[in-house]
């Protein structure tokens, strides 16, 4: 019989699975990097809540978690939109 952990564990790989597809289909559109961008934002909600049990622990560490969440798509979004000045920054020429 399956639990609930190993359901949530299911759903997780099956996003991972579609965010490989998404990836997979070279193209750069505000859709895609918005969809990829909940996913990770989704997935890693998941993570903290169930696997890393944040929900009955101290307010403060699951913000920071929680900030972490909201970071990480903010840096996809700001790659998507400036990528090519980002890399300009970051090149050793």
């Amino acid at each position: 019989m399956i639990g609930h952990a190993e359901k949530i564990w299911l759903v997780l790989i099956g996003l991972t699975f579609v965010g490989a597809a998404l990836g997979e289909t070279g193209h750069a559109s505000w859709l895609l990097t918005m969809t990829v961008v909940s996913l990770i934002a989704f997935k890693g909600g998941i993570v903290i809540d169930y696997y890393m049990e944040m929900r009955s622990a101290n307010q403060r560490m699951r913000n920071i978690l929680r900030l972490f969440i909201i970071l990480i798509p903010v840096l996809v979004i700001l790659i998507h939109a400036w990528g090519d000045e980002f890399r300009q920054l970051t090149t050793l020429n």
